[in-house]
């Protein structure tokens, strides 16, 4: 009898899960981590071939955050089983979406560390625990276009239209992969298929945002871009509580703020590459339509500020221009170019002075080579009279250019 209850003692004992197991998991639902992991470090070191561990391991990873760990640690379970790992994903239907996030934002690290192997094969695991979600498709397709690999990026990108038909994102992505290819015609269809469904979420988000005023105040957006920009909190809990009229500041408004900073720089970078592919089209006018566009979005982008101000220069608005430009120098000191055009201008409107101080003591200063603010120096100073400072700039540069 004695021998009877011994057996049944040591088959309850096999049949139980290990204790390293066992501590894991009720550590894991109380939210002990650290306490968890350690369990399960120890656990691995009995049993490195049990997948359990590592998908446990991942789910305190999780927990805390370390959404390359939790990869990583999901990685190792797929090595050692890979139909398990799978199924334990699926059985643990509560926390699909989690584990699907953990993957993408691997991805995006990854993405951003430029290990694009490592983050494609992260979005492989988020597209088989969620098929129908549009942004692995968008990140996918962002990786194949930072390979080079257009053909990939497109059909990524044509997977994400299949499923949201409106989303904005794709439709700029697919304009953006056709414009690097030089194809503006094309890509301008696919710019304005975004444009209009940016426009639909600008306008649904901004009538939250600015539901407390009569209507959308531009400044008061371009501040919000800003702050939100330079993560200046303490600034923007002030504006949302004085301006929009939200008592709770940002911590109420933090996630519309952030809908609106996003959804605003996708529809101002829409009208940019618009402008941009009308430009290289020689469509001037076309091109300062969506460059003056973006820069109503975002007043801060240098690079549509610096487009349209050439355009401008091109339709000889040189007041137009010298706004533009001198807006570049206030956002950027050290921009040569911009201050090169800026002294253009003042050199059209005859405003010669101007421009003498602007080439010689900030384009030059920056640039001590520049032959083209050397050439206009001559003429501006030849213009003023001035034939000995003329000559000392010709000189200066024609030896430049036999230097080169």
């Amino acid at each position: 009898m004695k021998k009877l209850i011994f057996l049944g003692i040591v088959f309850l004992f096999l049949a139980c899960p290990p204790t390293a197991k066992n501590s894991a998991r009720i550590y894991i639902q109380r939210g002990e981590y650290e306490a968890a992991k350690q369990q399960i470090l120890s656990g691995i070191k009995t049993a490195p071939s049990d997948y359990e561990y590592y998908v446990l391991l991942a789910k305190v990873e999780i927990g805390m955050a370390n959404w390359l760990a939790a990869s990583e640690a999901f990685a190792q379970s797929i090595a050692v089983d890979s139909a398990k790992t799978i199924s334990w994903l699926f059985a643990d239907k509560q926390n699909i979406s989690v584990y699907w996030q953990a993957f993408y934002n691997a991805a995006v690290s990854q993405m951003v560390e430029m290990k694009y192997s490592e983050a494609l094969a992260n979005l492989e695991y988020c597209e088989i625990l969620d098929p129908g979600n549009v942004s692995q498709y968008i990140l996918e397709g962002g990786i194949h276009s930072e390979l080079g690999e257009i053909d990939e990026a497109s059909a990524a990108y044509t997977k994400a239209l299949f499923i949201d038909p409106d989303n904005p994102e794709a439709h700029f992505l697919i304009g953006k992969a056709k414009f690097d290819r030089s194809l503006y015609d094309e890509s301008i269809a696919d710019f304005k298929q975004a444009e209009k469904h940016f426009t639909v979420r600008y306008e649904r988000i901004s009538g939250t945002i600015f539901q407390n005023l009569p209507a959308v105040d531009k400044e008061i957006a371009n501040e919000i871009m800003r702050l939100w920009g330079e993560e200046n909190e303490e600034e923007l809990d002030m504006l949302i509580k004085v301006n929009l009229g939200f008592d709770g500041g940002l911590n109420t408004q933090r996630r519309p703020i952030e809908q609106f900073y996003k959804t605003t720089e996708g529809l101002a970078r829409t009208h940019y590459y618009t402008g941009m592919a009308y430009y290289n089209l020689k469509k001037d006018s076309l091109a300062l339509q969506s460059l003056l566009k973006s820069v109503e979005l975002e007043e801060d982008d240098v690079d549509a500020l610096f487009f349209a101000g050439e355009i401008y220069v091109k339709m000889r608005k040189y007041d137009e221009a010298t706004w533009f430009f001198n807006k570049i120098t206030e956002l950027n000191p050290d921009d040569a170019y911009a201050w090169f055009y800026l002294g253009v201008n003042y050199m059209q409107k005859k405003e010669y002075q101007k421009a003498a101080d602007i080439y010689e003591n900030k384009v030059l200063a920056l640039e001590p080579r520049n032959v083209d603010a050397m050439t206009n120096l001559a003429y501006v100073y030849r213009e003023m009279g001035n034939t000995k400072k003329a000559l000392e700039w010709l000189t200066k540069a024609e030896k430049l250019l036999k230097e080169q």
